[in-house]
């Protein structure tokens, strides 16, 4: 359930509504958008004294939410959608700007990610990714990270990637793959966790990561279901947090040429129907091409994505990981000026989204006539 304040509602009588639905035993969240509020209600909404809520100052309506997804559920009508921004460090995303995180897929040496930090400034990117631990399928795949050792390595990797952050004033996202090492990478400084594909379904990391303060990139899994991954979301988001990017990363399929298949749909859906969340595209992962990463990528930002995930690396010939999908520095400089042009080009077109909800009532009020009129034999 969300109650909608009125646009003139004060911050006392919000407060007042939260005071009341947590007095009743239920949990909140709140929306602050430019022009109204909403407070999400969560619990046993059966129990929800409807009439005492709608009678209290500064309520407009109550708002049902159908969805087993509460929290990431889009809280908007057709023609007015509700879209909440998330903060990395200072770096707003899911708001007017575009926002591209860059690196390399993993911390290799002070020099490296010095020199990585470097070329994603210079490109224009405005945050600084790169993996410490890599998750691996088998043993014998090789290169696991500066961290995977034990915890002083990974404070040892943690620290170099924060420290080239620093310095280029990029903040930083980070994967993590153990719930246990949630306060180290919060100690060490690092401005956002990301949840890679392999653990979008690992209940453990996703229950601790309900209590941190720093934002989340989630990746959806690459046998999800739209709506499936949602309730995976949902599970950071439960208790109450309400700082997630959800990331579309491709998907298998019976296509082999591609490392996965770039979900273009579900990006479209997630950001017109189904969420409010940023929505980020990943099309490294997604294409496992190098060459293929340029024009996956304008394809996720023109399907709804405002966050872009790019691998790039100083020499990808070199890298001990993913160097395959890695771009050159040329070519992430020559994809984040095409991502702005592109993100450009996409606000200018948004304007004409037109919802069916919007129109759909029109054509329902004349279906009978219409039936008449364009399936009646002539002059029967």
């Amino acid at each position: 359930m969300l109650v909608k304040m009125r646009r003139d509602a004060t911050s006392e009588e919000v407060a007042a509504v939260e005071q009341k639905l947590h007095g009743l035993g239920f949990k909140t969240g709140k929306m602050v958008g430019a022009e109204i509020t909403l407070i999400g209600v969560y619990g046993d909404i059966s129990a929800l004294p409807v009439g005492e809520i709608e009678e209290l100052a500064g309520v407009e309506q109550l708002i049902p939410i159908s969805r087993a997804y509460k929290r990431a559920a889009q809280k908007g009508p057709p023609d007015r959608r509700i879209y909440q921004a998330v903060k990395i460090g200072s770096v707003v995303c899911g708001g007017d700007e575009l926002v591209v995180i860059s690196g390399p897929c993993s911390v290799e040496s002070e020099p490296q990610i010095m020199e990585g930090a470097r070329l994603v400034k210079e490109a224009g990117g405005q945050c600084l990714r790169g993996g410490v631990v890599k998750y691996r399928s088998s043993p014998y795949s090789g290169w696991e990270g500066l961290g995977s050792t034990d915890t002083e390595s990974l404070k040892r990797g943690l620290a170099l990637i924060v420290k080239a952050g620093r310095e280029f004033g990029l903040p930083t996202v980070v994967e993590i793959l153990d719930p246990a090492d949630v306060s180290i990478y919060e100690d060490a400084g690092v401005d956002c966790f990301q949840i890679g594909e392999p653990n979008s379904k690992n209940q453990a990391l996703l229950n601790r990561l309900r209590t941190t303060l720093l934002p989340v990139v989630h990746k959806r899994g690459n046998s999800l279901d739209t709506e499936a991954y949602l309730l995976w979301v949902e599970r950071i988001m439960s208790g109450g947090k309400e700082n997630v990017i959800l990331c579309e990363r491709g998907v298998a399929s019976q296509n082999r040429y591609t490392r996965n298949t770039l979900d273009v749909g579900s990006i479209a859906a997630f950001r017109y129907q189904l969420s409010g969340l940023p929505v980020a595209v990943d099309a490294s992962h997604a294409t496992g091409i190098r060459d293929l990463v340029h024009p996956a990528t304008l394809a996720g930002i023109m399907a709804g994505a405002s966050v872009v995930l790019v691998e790039a690396h100083p020499n990808p010939l070199i890298a001990k990981s993913d160097g395959f999908q890695g771009l050159f520095p040329e070519q992430l400089r020559a994809l984040v000026r095409a991502c702005r042009e592109t993100w450009e080009l996409r606000r200018r077109l948004d304007r004409d989204y037109l919802a069916s909800a919007v129109i759909e009532k029109e054509y329902l009020a004349r279906m009978e006539a219409d039936k008449k009129r364009l399936f009646s034999r002539p002059g029967g």
